[in-house]
């Protein structure tokens, strides 16, 4: 059944067949192979978005439409600059830091490249980057956004794994600072190299004003992380939070976008969350045919068989997950392989949370490269670069993402240390 499977969705990928048709084309096949009625086809796929957990996806969506277009956004990346302007780099460094700002709070690799990327790289032009390197640092930087909570990546590794997604959104939070600082350093390297990025020098008037500015869009992430860390509400009640309140200073105090203006965020919130439930309703019924196949059970003896270190294992599953995600987008690459990877990870003894963590940040890392890198070809239209050079310029950036992964990989505490630490303060 895994051969017949992996077959016909590679077959599709050939195609150019969307993948979550093509995993509905694998459930029918594998159905009729099977002799099983194609009625429970249509059960595991209801029950697989039948999930409270999964109204997170859409909310935070929205929150990331309203950001960018009700000004909160904006004030965010002005308080960056006002932080870490002063630093090498200039607007490469504010780029990064208002990347980890929004990715805070929007939970998405893409929306945080688009909106970034059309308010930082025309200024970054200006100051001396060449457009594929403006370009390089705001498509790059869009990674912190699927790790630092919220990330709908997590979210969806949370409910195909049966795992605490609130204990994800806590263990995402160090190695997002990690991916950002490393990020900024790389930026410190390359302007020194390329005499890039004009520096502004550190005025703490001009920080106290676009902090009254942006101070009430700062109570975003304070809101999700503080409310989960607190044990207020669940992450998908924070993400109702969050969006109530942007929509609030949006409409009554920034005054940016007018009540008209939902209906259009409302129609491409519900298009990507139409995209992700049809591709996790098809994931499930494929995931209940492995696993009455014994599919997941035999993988894990036959790595066990190979090997039991944890960290040869990591190493292992880490090349595998870059392999795939050069083929394959984050959602469908978390939805299919989750349930596959995860018993043999904890197989090990490794915490479930710790290879969610990791396993949004490498395939994170594929949306970056081609041939299928979804934020790289948001990146080329919005800094309107080929991608031959946007590839070119992020090459030292590929290097910092690696070593990171390296540092994650060889000291996983790192990632569950303060989760660990929430748990044991909230019994």
């Amino acid at each position: 059944m895994l051969w017949i499977f992996l077959g016909i969705l590679f077959a599709s990928i050939g195609i150019g067949l969307p993948i979550a048709f093509g995993l509905g084309v694998a459930a029918v096949i594998m159905a009729v192979l099977s002799d099983i009625p194609l009625s429970i086809l249509i059960e595991q796929s209801i029950r697989g978005v039948n999930n409270f957990p999964l109204l997170a996806i859409p909310f935070f969506i929205l929150v990331g439409e309203v950001m960018s277009h009700g000004g909160i956004a904006r004030r965010l990346m002005d308080l960056a600059g006002a932080l870490v302007g002063f630093v090498r780099g200039g607007l490469g460094q504010v780029a990064i830091t208002g990347s980890m700002f929004f990715g805070g709070i929007s939970g998405s690799a893409v929306a945080d490249t688009a909106a970034t990327g059309s308010m930082m790289i025309p200024s970054m032009k200006q100051q001396g980057y060449s457009a594929p390197h403006a370009t390089a640092i705001n498509t790059v930087s869009s990674v912190i956004g699927i790790i630092i909570p919220p990330s709908i990546p997590l979210i969806l590794f949370g409910i195909v794994t049966e795992t605490s997604i609130s204990r994800l959104f806590i263990a995402g939070i160090v190695p997002g600072l990690l991916i950002g600082f490393a990020l900024m350093a790389t930026t410190f390297i390359m302007a020194s190299i390329e005499h890039a990025g004009q520096t502004r020098r550190f005025e703490l008037g001009r920080l106290w004003q676009a902090f009254k500015s942006a101070w009430l869009a700062l109570v975003l992430p304070v809101i999700v992380i503080g409310g989960i860390l607190g044990g207020i509400f669940t992450a998908t009640e924070a993400a109702v939070a969050a969006l109530l309140y942007s929509l609030f200073i949006s409409l009554v105090f920034y005054r940016e976008i007018r009540l008209r203006d939902l209906w259009g965020m409302l129609i491409r919130t519900a298009r990507l969350t139409g995209m992700v439930l049809l591709l996790l309703a098809f994931a499930t019924v494929i995931a209940w045919f492995l696993t009455i196949n014994m599919v997941p059970q035999t993988l894990v003896g036959q790595v066990q068989a190979i090997t039991q270190d944890p960290f040869l294992l990591l190493l292992i599953v880490a090349a595998l997950l870059l392999l795939v995600g050069f083929v394959m987008d984050l959602t469908p690459a978390m939805v299919i392989m989750a349930p596959m990877l995860t018993p043999i990870v904890t197989s090990v003894g490794l915490d479930p949370v710790y290879f969610g963590v990791l396993m949004a940040f490498v395939l994170g890392i594929g949306l970056l490269t081609p041939p299928v890198g979804t934020c790289l070809y948001v990146g080329c239209g919005v800094g309107r670069v080929s991608m031959e050079q946007l590839v070119k310029a992020m090459l030292p950036y590929y290097v910092a993402l690696l070593i990171v992964l390296a540092v994650l990989l060889a000291f996983p505490g790192l990632v569950t240390w303060l989760p660990d630490l929430a748990a044991v303060r909230g019994n």
